[in-house]
C-alpha cells in the first residue's frame, strides 16, 4: 500500500507536485484547441501555449538563488507538529461498520405495521396552503427515511407511531429560512397516506461478508476473514495517520523557511500562470464532484468574493511558486537536485514502466513535473532529517519528551 507506481505520476500529469495543492492534470494545447469555441477560450489556449514554451515556467529553467536569500539556519530548524495519531480499536470498528452500512439493504417490514424512527416509509402525500395544492408539495409512492430530516420539521416525526394504511393530516409551518421565500414562515397542511414500511438491514460481519468485499492486502493476498479485515483496516489507518503527519511536518518546514526567506525579485510570471492553471483545474474538479462551480467553491472554502476569487487563486499560485523556488535554492546549494544525466536515466525507467514506448511521447510539462517531484522528495527528506520536531505543549499533568529529530519522529 505504501508504494505508488511511477506510472501513475506521469499519467496524472502532475504539474502541481511542488505546490502543496495536490496533483492535477493539464490539458494539451491540441486538446484545448479542440474545445476552444469562443474567443475567451482561444485566448486561454494561447496563454497556456505561451507558458508551456517559456523556460521560466519550470524550476529547471531558472537559477533559484537569483530570486532568494536563504536563512542561515535552514538546515537546523525547529518546528511544532502534533505527533502521529495512534489508531484505536474504536476507529477500526467504525471503519468496518461504515463498510457494513454501505452494504445495507432495504427490506419490507411484515411483522409490525407501526412506524418507528429509522424506518423507510412509502407514502403518498398532498400539500396545501390556504386549502390550495402548491407546486412541489405532492407525490405518490415516495420513500422517506424517518429521521433523515429531509422534510420540514414535524413531517417525519408526525408519522412515528402511525400505521400502514393510515392517512394522517399534518399541520406544519415552513421554516423562516426556507429556500423558497414564497413559503418561508407559511402554514401548510399535508395529507399523508402510509403505504408500507421498510427498514435497512445491515449485514453481519462474517467471513463471507469480508470475502465478498474483494479486498487484497499489500502483497496481493485476499482478505477473507473478520480478523484479517481488522488487521487490514488498522494498517490502512496507521498509514493514513503517518501520511497526514508527514504532510503536516513538510508544511511546517515550508512555512518556517518561508518566514525567514527573503525574495530579491518577483517570481517568473510564466511559473505563476502554470501554477494557477493547475490550481484552477484541481479546484474545478473538486467543485464538480459537489455539483457547484469554481466560484462557489472558492466562496465556501476560502471566503472569496465573486470579484476576488480569481485573484485569490493567483495569490495562492504566487505563494506556492515562492516556496518551490525556495526549496530549489536549498537543493542547488546542497547538491540535491538531479543532474540532467541522472534525471534522464530516472525518466527513461519511469516512461518504460508507464507503458510509453519513448520519452518523446511524453509532453514537456509532464517531464518537468516529474523532475520537480523527484527533486522535491530529496530536498524534503534532507530538511526533515535536519529538523527538530517539537510536539504542541502537553496538557497539565501529562509527561513525556516533546522534541525529536524529524526523521526519528516520522518512524
Amino acid at each position: 500500500m505504501k508504494k505508488r507506481a511511477v506510472a501513475a505520476v506521469l499519467a496524472a500529469v502532475i504539474v502541481t507536485a511542488m505546490t502543496g495543492c495536490g496533483s492535477s492534470g493539464t490539458q494539451t494545447t491540441e486538446n484545448a484547441a479542440a474545445v476552444a469555441t469562443t474567443a475567451e477560450a482561444a485566448t486561454e489556449v494561447a496563454a497556456e501555449e505561451e507558458w508551456m514554451n517559456d523556460p521560466t515556467a519550470y524550476l529547471s529553467g531558472i537559477t533559484a538563488s537569483d530570486y532568494v536569500d536563504l536563512p542561515a539556519d535552514y538546515a537546523s530548524l525547529t518546528v511544532e507538529v502534533a505527533p502521529v495519531a495512534e489508531v484505536t480499536d474504536e476507529e477500526v470498528e467504525a471503519m468496518i461498520d461504515s463498510q457494513r452500512q454501505a452494504k445495507r439493504e432495504l427490506k419490507e417490514v411484515t411483522k409490525r405495521t407501526t412506524v418507528r424512527e429509522g424506518d423507510v416509509v412509502n407514502i403518498d402525500y398532498v400539500g396545501r396552503i390556504d386549502g390550495e395544492e402548491f407546486d412541489g408539495g405532492s407525490a405518490e409512492g415516495y420513500n422517506l427515511e424517518i429521521g433523515s430530516n429531509s422534510f420540514i420539521e414535524g413531517f417525519e416525526s408526525g408519522l412515528i407511531d402511525q400505521k400502514v394504511g393510515d392517512t394522517v393530516t399534518l399541520e406544519l409551518t415552513f421554516p423562516e429560512d426556507y429556500g423558497d421565500s414564497t413559503k418561508a414562515g407559511v402554514d401548510a397542511e399535508f395529507e399523508v397516506t402510509i403505504n408500507s414500511i421498510q427498514e435497512y438491514v445491515v449485514p453481519e460481519l462474517t467471513d463471507q461478508f469480508v470475502t465478498d468485499l474483494g479486498i487484497t492486502d499489500e502483497f496481493g493476498n485476499p482478505v477473507s476473514t473478520a480478523d484479517e479485515l481488522r488487521t487490514y483496516v488498522r494498517n490502512y489507518l496507521v498509514e493514513e495517520n503517518e501520511s497526514q503527519y508527514t504532510q503536516r511536518l513538510e508544511e511546517a518546514i515550508r512555512n518556517a523557511l518561508s518566514e525567514k526567506t527573503t525574495f530579491k525579485k518577483d517570481v517568473p510570471p510564466a511559473m505563476v500562470l502554470r501554477n494557477s492553471e493547475a490550481i484552477v483545474n484541481e479546484l474545478t474538479s473538486y467543485a464538480t464532484q459537489y455539483g457547484i462551480d469554481l466560484k462557489t467553491l472558492m466562496q465556501i472554502a476560502y471566503g472569496s468574493t465573486e470579484e476576488s476569487y480569481m485573484q485569490d487563486i493567483n495569490d495562492m499560485a504566487v505563494e506556492n511558486v515562492k516556496k518551490s523556488i525556495m526549496l530549489k535554492a536549498i537543493g542547488d546549494k546542497e547538491g540535491l537536485t538531479l543532474s540532467d544525466d541522472a534525471f534522464q536515466t530516472e525518466l527513461e525507467v519511469a516512461v518504460s514502466n508507464s507503458g510509453f514506448t519513448s520519452v518523446e511521447e511524453v509532453a514537456r510539462e509532464d517531464i518537468e513535473a516529474y523532475r520537480e517531484i523527484l527533486d522535491k522528495r530529496k530536498i524534503m527528506d534532507f530538511l526533515k532529517s535536519k529538523t527538530t520536531v517539537v510536539a504542541p505543549a502537553a496538557e497539565e499533568g501529562s509527561t513525556g519528551n516533546t522534541a525529536a529529530p524529524a526523521a526519528e519522529a516520522a518512524q
